[in-house]
């Protein structure tokens, strides 16, 4: 394309957009996503850069800015002009160097508003390349857009050609000949059943993550799936909840799902942003029976994903207009995201596999706890929280009850969530 092309955002990145404004203008580097993808042995430098800015050339939402100074965001897709990728030399052939040298690319904020919204470097050693290493904004790129940039990247750097891609612009069209005043209308109806405290928290004190890496949990997770016919997600989910329950001692709490909207083959490879909340609020009562209280979670759930995909300024002012107070449709302060692949297995003898692997965080905005999931041959548990709300080595002690829950919920031979034990007996930390 040669001239600028200008539209309306999607439902996706009017989501994100409209998050950033909850988080403030100090926190805008929260949204930066980094990633770090290998290269094949014996390719150079040039090849990689190269290969990114096929992408690049190939994708609007890596060529798009965004006006924000009207009541509705619009979003200017540019002409592909070659950008620079530098090369960066790391003393070591790590995977852990090359993210570490992300992580402090992604510490300044990228102005989505005159800038293109990614950073991109090629990290060699002895002049060998072994990553790219990119910083792309939410609102240009979600966890499924980078699984699809990462899958691109290897068709090109293996000699191969892309085909016809999908843009933001034609479903941000779509969207609006087809308005999904439907999901509005259930949000509306539901707002008033969410939690108060599980709003978003005002909680600047730090956050940490502590995780875990169980093959015994995913077996066990996997058994309730294939049991109940449910999702491997709702089943963490819901163990998930009877421990929060019991750590911070209240039965209602109410989770934002990350919808990844990802739902109809058509938009499955789109580069862009189409995750948006879906609250649910999980009841634990704990005299119900432990498998009908995971079906009840993955039929909320479910229920939930189906209506992942709306106007979140059209359901303000439909909240707005029933009367709602507080009515934010992006302000949570507890995050559920099943991610789908871990990056990588980690090693037998890393603190993943043997007890609780920490990482701190410069956040101090958004939600104050945060759930993660992903799966490989094993079900990586990430429990984010910032101190107020779990002190000490609390996330650790929740991650590690979640393992527990799933294996001993797996055998069956409790009758009430009362009997089901959270203790964890495998995990030192």
């Amino acid at each position: 394309m040669s001239e600028l092309r200008t539209g309306a955002v999607t439902y996706g990145q009017l989501s994100v957009l409209r998050s950033l404004e909850t988080h403030g203008p100090d926190h805008r580097a929260v949204a930066n996503l980094v990633s770090v993808w290998e290269v094949p042995f014996g390719l150079g430098a040039a090849q990689v850069m190269d290969a990114w800015l096929q992408l690049v050339a190939k994708h609007e939402s890596l060529r798009t800015t965004y006006d924000l100074s009207g009541p509705t965001p619009a979003q200017t897709v540019h002409p592909y002009r070659p950008s620079r990728v530098a090369a960066l030399e790391l003393a070591e052939d790590s995977f852990a160097a090359a993210l570490r040298l992300g992580g402090e690319a992604a510490v300044e904020p990228i102005d989505i508003e005159t800038e293109l919204p990614w950073r991109a470097f090629v990290t060699t050693h002895q002049g060998d390349a072994l990553h790219l290493v990119t910083v792309i904004h939410h609102v240009a790129a979600d966890n499924g857009a980078l699984r699809v940039l990462e899958e691109q990247l290897g068709v090109l750097l293996e000699g191969g050609a892309l085909g016809p891609v999908v843009q933001p612009l034609e479903m941000a069209q779509e969207q609006q000949e087809e308005p999904g005043t439907r999901s509005v209308r259930h949000w509306t109806e539901a707002w008033s059943r969410l939690v108060p405290a599980d709003r978003d928290p005002e909680d600047a004190t730090e956050r940490r993550r502590a995780s875990l890496y169980s093959l015994e949990g995913l077996t066990a997770a996997q058994e309730l799936s294939d049991r109940l016919k449910i999702s491997v997600q709702s089943a963490v989910l819901g163990v998930g909840a009877l421990a929060l329950s019991r750590l911070k001692r209240t039965e209602r709490m109410t989770f934002a799902l990350m919808a990844a909207n990802r739902l109809t083959t058509r938009w499955v490879p789109l580069v862009g942003s189409l995750n948006q909340f879906a609250p649910v609020t999980v009841t634990v009562d704990e005299e119900a029976h432990p498998l009908e209280y995971l079906r009840a979670c993955y039929v909320q759930s479910m229920t939930a994903y189906m209506n992942g995909c709306y106007d979140v300024d059209a359901l303000k002012e439909s909240l707005r207009e029933a009367g709602l107070p507080d009515a934010d449709p992006t302000a949570f302060a507890k995050h559920y995201n099943f991610l789908g692949d871990v990056d990588a297995e980690p090693a037998a003898g890393s603190a993943l596999r043997t007890g609780i692997e920490w990482r701190p965080s410069t956040q101090r905005s958004g939600p104050n706890f945060h759930l993660a999931v992903a799966t490989g041959k094993g079900i990586l548990i990430g429990v984010g929280a910032s101190r107020e709300y779990l002190d000490g080595n609390l996330p650790a002690v929740l991650a590690a009850s979640i393992e527990a829950g799933l294996i001993n919920m797996s055998k069956g031979s409790e009758n009430s969530l009362a009997e089901v034990s959270l203790d964890n007996p495998w995990r030192m930390f």
